[in-house]
Parts: C-alpha cells; structure tokens; sequence
C-alpha cells in the first residue's frame, strides 16, 4: 500500500512536468512563459518569491519579472514586469556567476545549489543557460525547506523554461532592426495583415502613421553616416518609449518609420505621432565635435473594411499624408483626408 501511494505520487508529479514542460515549450512570448513556470514551480513547493532577471547577449539584465515590485507577494499572485527595477540595464556580475554555476560538460552547465547532495534550503540562485549562452536567472525562495526531490523536479522544469526563453532572444534578434532596435518591416507587415483581419471580420480600428527624418541625406552628405545613425539610433528611442505594448513600431527603410496602432483610430494615432515630432525637435545632437539638430514628418491615416486596396490601402494614405506634411514645410504631422 505504502509503494503504490508513493508510485501514484511519482506518477502525477511526472504528469505535471509533462505538462508544464510542453507548456513552457509552446510558450510564444515571455509573460506565458513566466506564467507557465511559476505556476510549475508552484505545484511543486509554496513559493513566496519568484524573480526572474531576463539577460540578452552583452549579459545585461533587459527584463525583471517579479511576484511584488513594491512590497509582499500576495496569495494567487502572478508574476509581472517591474520597469522600476534598479537592476535593469545592469550587467550580471561574472564572479558572482561562476560561483553558482556547476560545469558539466565542456558546453553545459547548470545551477550549483540543484545538484544532489546538498542540505534543504529555501532560497535557490538558479543562472539559465541554453548551451553555452546565458539566458537568464531565477530566484525562487519558499516557507518550506527545498530538500532534493524539491530540487531535482524544479531541475527538471529548467529545460523546457530555458530553451523557450533562448527561442524568444532568437526570435526577437530575428525580427528586430539592429540600428534602431525597432520591429523589422517584415514583422510590421505580418503585424498589418492580422490587424486588418481583425478589421474586417469585427470591424476592430486601426491606423498607421509612417515617418520621416526630414533632409536625412543632407546630413549623411555633411557629417557623414555615423552622425545619421545616432540620429536613427535615437530616434529608435524616442518612439519605444511612445508606443504601447500593443503597438508596433519599426524601422521600415532607411529614415522611414512606421507604427501600427492596433484598436485605434486617426486621432489617437496623431496624438502619439505629435508627441514624438515634438520630442524629436526638442533633441540636440552632436558628432565628433559638430552640434546638429533634425526632425521629422508624418502622415497619419486609419483602416476602414470596405477599402478596395485592403491593408495596402492604409499604407498607401499614410504616405500620401507624410508627402503632404513635407510639401507644408516638413516637421509636422498630417492626416489622410479624402
């Protein structure tokens, strides 16, 4: 009786990393992943902290996700982004990395406090590898000792959360602008064509608005390339920090921009637009001695569902609308009107 009651525990604890481990696989972006593996590691043991520090390749902390940004963690608490963490932008300090990371092949390595043998605890340090390449590095702490059978479950949810969280900085090198660290126009153009989905089959709004620096070229001509990638480096900035989570803003050729406004119409999308021409004319840059300043145009327009040209159409009005604003006098936003 005593065997099967431990095989039936042994049985259902590999059901749940089954399950949570195709879970963490099929995650698509980084709030299901976390999701998916603190709900893991709450089936295993009572968590009463849980942070994860996402790293890119330089080895600097790029996301902090955490149980409670300002204070105790309270019962059915889901993890989420904390953009006031004091460790983002932050690099992870190698020796104290080392010190917590176990090599077990020349290529593989692991936590150093989840190896067998070691006395409970209830606060785990756990760096993130996928082969070779830090990902990112979990701390979870617990009311109850982590003793080894703890460990080597939690151990055995670190493959699927590990090589999910390495496909997402793939995929996100894959369709980000290195210059700009904007969306790439690939993925705006995928983005456009689920949004206009959307608005045909529920009449969802949406709008786009395409930017220009303005005499873009004249500056390449006088202070040379590199002055006009600190511009486009810039101005890459300026739109992150306008844009909603659920917008889209990429680098969609040379000095041309783009935002896709999902759930929006004309004039939320001007606003934001007006916002960034202002920031952007605000701005004084230097290069190698030599003090410049540049601005931007735009055109504005949204979608409608009976539009002949389909998701073409918007782009093509929003360029429409920027080529007006240069023909006004350039660094300002227009509107598509019929």
């Amino acid at each position: 009786m005593v065997l099967r009651r431990r095989v039936g525990r042994l049985e259902q604890r590999l059901a749940h990393r089954e399950r949570e481990g195709h879970f963490l696989g099929e995650s698509p972006d980084a709030l299901s992943i976390v999701w998916h593996a603190h709900a893991a590691v709450c089936r295993i043991l009572p968590v009463s902290r849980f942070e994860l520090y996402r790293v890119d390749d330089s080895g600097t902390i790029e996301e902090v996700w955490t149980l409670a940004p300002e204070g105790a963690p309270e019962p059915g608490l889901e993890p989420s982004l904390d953009p006031a963490s004091p460790y983002l932008g932050k690099p992870i300090d190698p020796q104290r990395l080392r010190e917590l990371t176990a090599t077990e092949t020349g290529r593989s390595f692991a936590p150093r406090e989840l190896l067998s043998g070691g006395p409970p605890v209830q606060r785990l340090r756990l760096p993130l590898y996928a082969g070779d390449r830090l990902v990112a590095h979990l701390e979870i702490s617990s009311s109850e000792p982590i003793d080894d059978p703890k460990k080597q479950d939690i151990r055995a949810l670190l493959g699927p959360l590990t090589a999910s969280l390495g496909a997402l900085r793939n995929w996100v090198i894959a369709v980000t602008d290195e210059l700009s660290g904007l969306a790439s126009r690939r993925y705006f153009e995928t983005r456009l064509s689920e949004e206009w989905a959307r608005l045909e089959r529920y009449g969802a709004p949406v709008a786009v608005a395409l930017f220009d620096l303005d005499r873009f070229k004249l500056l390449n001509d006088s202070l040379g390339h590199a002055a006009g990638d600190t511009a486009i480096r810039r101005f890459g900035q300026i739109l992150r920090s306008a844009v909603r989570a659920t917008d889209v803003a990429c680098r969609y050729g040379g000095e041309e921009f783009a935002i896709l406004f999902p759930a929006s119409d004309a004039a939320s999308a001007r606003a934001v637009a007006e916002r960034v021409r202002l920031s952007l004319h605000a701005e004084s840059f230097e290069f190698d001695g030599a003090p410049f300043r540049i601005t931007v145009s735009a055109g504005i327009a949204s979608g409608e569902a009976a539009s002949p040209g389909g998701r073409n159409e918007i782009l093509f009005r929003a360029d429409k609308a920027l080529y007006a604003a240069k023909d006004k006098g350039r660094n300002r936003v227009e509107t598509w009107r019929p």
